[in-house]
């Protein structure tokens, strides 16, 4: 009796776990090929044959047990073919430097290295910059730019007519405070303005400017200004009348003069003679004046002099650390502005005015939230799917890659790791349905 009790229950177990695999394998194969394919390469890694092999290499790099090993398939994607077993630190799986670890690859990956191969190893950078490449590549970014584009134009004047008066206030706000503190802070630092002041003086325009002008500019300017000077001068003199100037100078000296005649004269001349002349003649002048600039500049040691001078003063540290002292007291530190914009930025009217704008404007910020994070209906993209493990779950964060090389046949047991820094992305996604059914595929790039 109890021997049959023992034989239904391994019949219904049986059973139930046939009908289980049959439900979940049905499952699967109506989401996606993906699982079927991780399901045989996992099998694969289990039954099939592997070799071990030893790295070498110059430089020691960052490495950790399950480090995964890949190949590149004929339509340019990768699989598995390998991994870390041992890195000379038993049941360590902790990243740490080497030059010496362990290996294991499959025997039917070799087939296609017959004459050899290297490992070439690779990491995931963790900079923000690299985050930010990751999860806004340049595909998106065009998709972002022609999205902000489009709702740009839709609400531009709506949102500048609102934003535009917020916009003035704030900085005419921002101007005074900066104003109100400025005089203050010039004069704490009118001590350093003199020293540097005087070095200018005696490093820069004693010792090569006016020796520069002198030696350069000037003869320019006799050669170019000479010949006009002349002309103006005569055609001055021609309107001179020697007459009316010499009985003005004797009746000035006699005991009946009342007034300065010769002086009224003069200015006479000035304001209907003098003026209308020179200003007839501007044009000419600006020419002359652009004549000796173009030709002081074309001349080599002129520009040498200058160039030297003027990236001696905005390398010159000192002046640096002046110029940023007085940007950040009268900006950074500024508690005046900072009390003035904070009470702007509170006014019932701003505030208004801001919220309004924002939100015609928020319907795009959402959609590029959706573009770059994903969305509840569609899931988490492929890109941020990258940076969550390799930031937060600090995985996919090293691999190496087979690559055909003639140095080391695969029957020696040893192979070379080339550490390269050309940036390449972690080989394998988990945020498409190539990998996963249970979210879309996205583009890897």
């Amino acid at each position: 009796m109890e021997r049959r009790h023992i034989i239904l229950g391994i019949l219904f177990w049986v059973t139930v776990v046939g009908i289980g695999w049959s439900v979940l394998r049905t499952e699967l194969e109506s989401q996606s090929s993906s699982m079927d394919a991780m399901s045989d390469e996992l099998g694969h890694w289990v039954t099939s044959q592997k070799r071990r092999y030893t790295t070498t290499s110059d430089y020691p790099f960052s490495v950790a047990l399950g480090d995964p090993v890949f190949a590149e398939r004929a339509d340019g994607s990768f699989r598995q073919v390998g991994l870390v077993t041992s890195v000379f630190k038993p049941f360590s799986r902790d990243p740490f430097l080497c030059t010496e670890v362990e290996v294991e690859i499959y025997n039917d990956a070799l087939v296609d290295f017959e004459e050899g191969f290297l490992l070439e190893y690779h990491t995931t950078p963790l900079s923000l910059d690299a985050v930010v490449r990751t999860m806004v590549p340049r595909k998106l970014q065009d998709q972002i730019a022609k999205r902000i584009e489009k709702e740009w134009q839709r609400h531009e004047q709506e949102v500048m007519a609102q934003m535009r008066p917020v916009i003035q206030r704030g900085l005419r706000t921002a101007v005074d405070a900066v104003e109100s503190e400025l005089p203050l802070i010039l004069r704490q630092h009118r001590e350093e303005f003199r020293e540097l002041g005087e070095r200018y003086e005696s490093d820069i325009l004693k010792a090569e400017l006016i020796p520069l002008v002198k030696r350069e500019i000037l003869p320019i300017v006799e050669e170019e200004g000479v010949p006009v000077a002349r002309e103006v001068g005569k055609a001055l003199w021609e309107r001179v009348s020697i007459w009316s100037f010499t009985w003005r100078y004797i009746y000035d000296k006699t005991p009946l003069a009342q007034t300065d005649t010769v002086k009224e004269e003069f200015q006479r001349f000035i304001d209907e003679e003098a003026l209308p002349e020179l200003r007839s003649r501007t044009n000419q002048f600006i020419a002359l004046t652009e004549t000796i600039l173009k030709r002081s500049m074309d001349n080599p040691r002129v520009r040498e002099v200058l160039k030297r001078n003027f990236r001696q003063v905005a390398d010159d540290p000192e002046l640096k650390q002046l110029i940023w002292s007085i940007v950040r007291a009268a900006v950074i530190e500024n508690e005046t502005l900072r009390v003035e914009l904070d009470r702007y930025m509170k006014d019932h009217e701003t505030r208004l005015a801001v919220r309004n704008a924002g939100s015609r404007l928020e319907p795009v910020v959402r959609d590029i939230a959706d573009m770059i994070f994903g969305s509840r209906e569609g899931g988490i993209t492929p890109e941020f799917s990258r940076v969550l493990r390799a930031q937060i779950l600090t995985k996919d964060r090293r691999w190496f890659v087979m690559v055909p090389s003639f140095d080391k046949p695969v029957e020696s047991g040893t192979v070379e790791v080339d550490t390269t820094d050309w940036p390449m992305l972690y080989p394998m996604g988990f945020g498409g349905a190539a990998q996963s059914p249970l979210t879309p595929m996205g583009d890897p790039q």
